[in-house]
């Protein structure tokens, strides 16, 4: 299994150009952990001790209101994806948002020490770290951006766009709820406005598979 999480963590962007001694290092000192769905990873102020790895399923990061009952989703993660790399490196080495298994997940769990170390030692590993971190910066700035200017419509436009040039006809669509959080609504809104796409045809939907009947029209209707 040692060589299966190394291959794992290779393919994390700010860990390629890690030694392979470097790597065998971090997987000797890393842990697998498996989340069923709705599985807490970690919380928002809890004491960062590790970041990590997604290897199979989705986990989403989010803020919750002070109300409780809602919740924003800065960036929902696949296979490869690191979690809490940033967090790692914050003074007060807290977790500033929460994550938990949007659907049944395995995650790499990636001690924060002996990261640290690996930085110090190969300065190559560092700078590439500096670069995700520059990446991940620019994603949330957009991410502010899409919430101020755009309203729900736009969002959901475009995260139904970028679904379809990612994965083809036929995606399966989050629940409201999840989809809301992820595009700064409340599930009613969200409710409406897919029933409006539905009933105007631009979209057709089976059982939370979605199939865009014609994606110009929804880009035009978006853009007013």
């Amino acid at each position: 299994m040692g060589r299966a999480l190394e291959e794992v963590l290779a393919k994390v962007g700010f860990l390629e150009a890690a030694s392979a001694e470097g790597l065998r290092r971090l997987a000797r000192a890393s842990e697998l952990r498996t989340l069923v769905r709705g599985g807490v990873l970690f919380l928002e102020g809890d004491p960062v001790e590790r970041f990590f790895v997604v290897v199979e399923g989705w986990v989403k990061v989010y803020k919750g209101h002070p109300d409780g009952d809602r919740q924003i989703v800065l960036h929902l993660e696949g296979p490869g994806s690191p979690l809490a790399e940033v967090a790692v490196f914050l003074d007060e080495a807290r977790y500033p948002a929460s994550a938990e298994a949007a659907t049944p997940a395995q995650v790499l769990a990636v001690p924060k020490g002996t990261f640290l170390e690996l930085l110090e030692a190969e300065p190559a590993v560092a700078r590439g770290a500096l670069r995700y971190l520059a990446q991940r910066q620019r994603a949330l700035i957009r991410l502010l951006a899409k919430l101020t200017f755009q309203d729900v419509l736009e969002r959901l436009v475009g995260y139904l766009v970028e679904r379809l040039e990612a994965e083809g006809q036929g995606f399966e669509l989050p629940t409201n709820a999840e989809l809301a959080a992820l595009l700064g609504t409340v599930p009613e809104i969200m409710s409406r406005t897919l029933s409006r796409f539905y009933k105007q045809g631009w979209i057709r939907l089976e059982n939370r598979h979605v199939w865009i009947e014609n994606e110009v029209v929804l880009i035009a209707v978006a853009k007013g």
